[in-house]
């Protein structure tokens, strides 16, 4: 009898552990949208989710240089804004779209704004469990252009940001 009270016991511990841990799961993706990673994709795989989250990088003196991404995905195609902002230099506002790929490689184009001008160019990022990572731009030593380094690593860390941005 003693043995059948302990398995009983244990079961019903086990039972109870698996619906706090489920539950708290599910609690965590509904309330946190921002956070696009908290679920994975199998490599070749499509997802059909949607996701929608707010990024900022913010560098330079004084931590006065910022760039906010704002993305939405959804069957793998991307769009969005990103806004560019360099202390007392001309900000670069516009919009992005292109594809995310299995991996949560994400390769778009950027249309901006600057000067009065619209220009373009190509970026590169990665969702990640703690934000998004985007390739570092370089100076084209042909063109003086800012271009995509695609030889580099995803090394700028963009953090979760709130949505409400202009």
């Amino acid at each position: 009898m003693k043995n059948l009270k302990a398995v009983f016991s244990l079961t019903t511990l086990i039972i109870t552990a698996v619906t706090l841990i489920t539950a708290c799961k599910s609690s965590t993706n509904q309330s946190n949208e921002a956070d696009s990673t908290n679920h994975r994709i199998k490599p070749g795989k499509v997802s059909k989710r949607t996701q929608d989250g707010c990024y900022l990088y913010v560098s330079g003196a004084q931590s006065r240089d910022t760039l906010y991404v704002q993305l939405h995905i959804q069957n793998n195609k991307v769009s969005g804004r990103m806004i560019e902002e360099i202390y007392e230099k001309d900000s670069r506002k516009g919009t992005i779209a292109g594809t995310m790929q299995a991996d949560k490689s994400i390769k778009a184009i950027w249309t901006f704004m600057q000067e009065g001008s619209t220009d373009t160019m190509a970026v590169a990022f990665r969702l990640n469990h703690t934000g998004l990572l985007q390739k570092p731009l370089k100076a084209d030593s042909k063109t003086g252009r800012q271009v995509t380094d695609a030889a580099a690593p995803y090394s700028v860390k963009l953090e979760p940001t709130d949505c409400n941005k202009e």
